[in-house]
């Protein structure tokens, strides 16, 4: 997998230092990296106590983090937060300390039974849509306490600036000015992506959704914001690969929208999928703001911004 950030490494000495305000009592048994993140870096840490999950951010995203877990906490199945420290006083980061979910990742999950279950999917759909219940006026940034922050640009605005930067450098051109003009000639489509701005989780793919003591719980809320509900919807159908893409069928799309609309105020419409594609183009735009995307990567998401704008594939 390859990472935004590098991990920060540390020892078991560390370690105790940064666990021991949190309870002093704690005995270090074992600790390890979590290999499969993209951007902070966590441990599993087990201890005398039983075991915990440190969180170390690498940049300033420890704030909407901790407000998003605690505000969600009597909402949705989430990890306890038990400590945190942003101040950077005692460590040059800073961190938390979280339940340590005993489970597996939805991804591992789907692949390692052979099926996507219906019923996860509709209470994906339904744990969805009520992170979706707090509204805003707009999309935006925002701030410690989930108050609006710095505005951010609609859907197709984003799309535009984006094309007009970095990802201009990967995708290839005739793919850039299909995506132009599909904008300019679907103002509809775009009205209904922009129609309403709420809590999103910001990066809700499987590896980011647990399954635990078979319950399921969202987790790494570091990316949260407000948005467009078809940000995390349109996250969380794209495109897998092969083995598991095969796996998803309309059972499992309806499934999802009757959990999401058990809870909504506002149901889905019969296109909210369509919706959903085309407002992801936004978020796959922004991992080819790097340097050194991988080429998988560009082929892959290429590929999804031509199935998005196709007309064939969305009917």
């Amino acid at each position: 997998m390859h990472r935004i950030n590098d991990f920060i490494i540390t020892d078991e000495t560390e370690i105790a230092s940064l666990l021991a305000p949190f309870d002093s009592s704690l005995t270090i048994l074992d600790f390890s990296l979590m290999k499969d993140s993209m951007s902070n870096t966590g441990y599993i840490v087990t201890t005398n106590s039983g075991k915990y999950f440190l969180k170390i951010y690498s940049k300033a995203t420890d704030k909407i983090e901790t407000a998003a877990l605690s505000y969600l906490k009597n909402k949705i199945n989430v990890p306890a937060l038990l400590f945190y420290d942003g101040s950077k006083q005692r460590f040059p980061f800073a961190y938390a300390i979280m339940e340590f979910l005993d489970g597996v990742t939805f991804i591992n999950h789907v692949r390692s039974n052979l099926k996507y279950p219906p019923e996860m999917a509709y209470e994906i759909g339904r744990i969805c849509a009520t992170i979706h219940e707090r509204s805003y006026a707009h999309d935006a940034l925002l701030d410690g306490k989930l108050n609006l922050l710095q505005e951010l640009p609609r859907t197709r605005d984003k799309i535009l600036h984006l094309l007009n930067g970095k990802p201009s450098e990967y995708l290839r051109p005739e793919t850039i000015d299909s995506l132009c003009r599909f904008i300019k000639e679907n103002p509809d489509l775009f009205d209904s992506i922009e129609a309403r701005s709420v809590l999103c989780h910001g990066d809700l793919g499987y590896a980011n959704i647990m399954i635990s003591d078979g319950k399921v719980s969202f987790i790494d809320f570091e990316f949260t914001y407000s948005g467009s509900i078809y940000h995390d919807i349109g996250h969380f159908f794209r495109r897998k690969d092969d083995d598991v893409e095969a796996l998803i069928n309309r059972h499992i799309y309806d499934a999802f929208a009757q959990g999401y609309n058990s809870v909504s105020a506002s149901p889905l419409p019969s296109n909210w999928l369509t919706l959903a594609h085309l407002c992801d183009i936004s978020a796959m735009l922004c991992l080819l703001t790097y340097d050194n995307v991988p080429t998988e990567w560009v082929e892959d998401i290429e590929n999804d911004i031509l199935c998005a704008i196709d007309e064939d594939s969305r009917l």
